[in-house]
C-alpha cells in the first residue's frame, strides 16, 4: 500500500513538471512592446540611395530626453503625420502636428542601418601616404576602374606639373575621356594622347614599383626634378633637357 502511495506521489510530481516545461516551450518571446510616446518637435521626409522615401519624426518625451525615430510612409499616414499628395503621390508633412502628442508603436520603428567603413585597398593606402593624398581619394580612383599603376602614373604627373596630387583626379579623367586641353605643355602645346602626355611629363623612376618597393622617396623625387639631364639628339649632340616637361593651366 505505502508503496503504490509513493508511485502515485511520484507520477504526480511528472505530470505537474512536463505541464509547466510545455507551457514554457509554447509561451512566446517576450517582445517590447510599450509604445514610444513623445510631444512632436519636428517631421521631415527623407530619400535614400534607392529612392526609398521614410518619415523622420523627432519625439522629446515626459522626462525631457529627445529621439528621433524613422517611420515607413504608410506607418507615417496611419499615424497622420503626413499626407499624401493625390497628384504625385509623395508625402506631405503635417505641419499642424508639430507640438502635438503622438503613440508610436515600437514594432514599426525602422532601425539606421549602420554604416560599414569601407576597407581601403594596402597599394592605395601606399600611395596616399606618399603623395600625401587622402587614402579614401585614391581607394575611389581605383573603385572607378583605374589599375593602380596608371593610379600612380597620374598621381607622378600630377606631382611634376603642381608639386603635389591635387590634379590627379583631372588627370585620369582627362586618361578617360581623352580630353587633355586642360593641360599644357611646356612648349605651349596640348598632349594628344596619354602616351605623349606619359612622355612629356613623367620621369624614369615615376613609377608604382619604386614607391612599393621603398625605392622612391620625396625629397629624391624633388632633387630629380630639379636636374637637367642630358639627352642624344637625332645628330648624336647632345642636348639639355628639363625634367618638368609640361604645365598644368589651373586646378579645378
Amino acid at each position: 500500500m505505502f508503496k503504490t502511495k509513493l508511485l502515485a506521489g511520484v507520477l504526480l510530481i511528472f505530470v505537474l513538471l512536463t505541464a509547466q516545461v510545455g507551457v514554457a516551450a509554447a509561451a512566446p518571446l517576450a517582445q517590447d512592446t510599450t509604445p514610444i510616446t513623445g510631444t512632436i518637435q519636428s517631421i521631415t521626409t527623407e530619400v535614400d540611395a534607392n529612392g526609398v522615401t521614410t518619415v523622420l519624426v523627432k519625439l522629446t518625451d515626459d522626462q525631457g530626453a529627445t529621439q528621433t525615430v524613422r517611420l515607413s510612409v504608410e506607418t507615417a499616414v496611419a499615424l497622420e503625420l503626413v499626407t499624401l499628395d493625390p497628384a504625385t503621390n509623395e508625402p506631405v508633412v503635417d505641419e499642424t502636428q508639430v507640438g502635438q502628442t503622438v503613440e508610436i508603436d515600437p514594432t514599426t520603428v525602422i532601425p539606421d542601418e549602420t554604416t560599414k567603413e569601407e576597407a581601403t585597398h594596402p597599394v592605395a593606402a601606399l600611395l596616399a601616404a606618399f603623395f600625401g593624398e587622402d587614402a579614401t581619394v585614391v581607394n575611389e580612383y581605383h573603385e572607378d576602374g583605374f589599375g593602380f599603376g596608371v593610379i600612380a602614373q597620374a598621381l607622378w604627373i600630377s606631382k611634376n606639373l603642381n608639386g603635389d596630387a591635387s590634379v590627379a583626379g583631372l588627370i585620369l579623367e582627362a586618361k578617360q575621356s581623352g580630353d587633355y586641353s586642360d593641360f599644357t605643355l611646356s612648349d605651349g602645346s596640348t598632349p594628344s594622347n596619354w602616351g605623349q602626355f606619359k612622355k612629356e611629363v613623367l620621369q624614369k623612376k615615376n613609377n608604382l614599383g619604386v614607391i612599393v618597393s621603398g625605392q622612391a622617396d620625396t625629397e629624391t623625387d624633388e632633387e630629380m626634378q630639379d636636374e637637367q639631364v642630358q639627352e642624344k639628339d637625332g645628330n648624336g649632340h647632345n642636348k639639355e633637357k628639363n625634367k618638368d616637361k609640361g604645365k598644368g593651366k589651373k586646378d579645378k
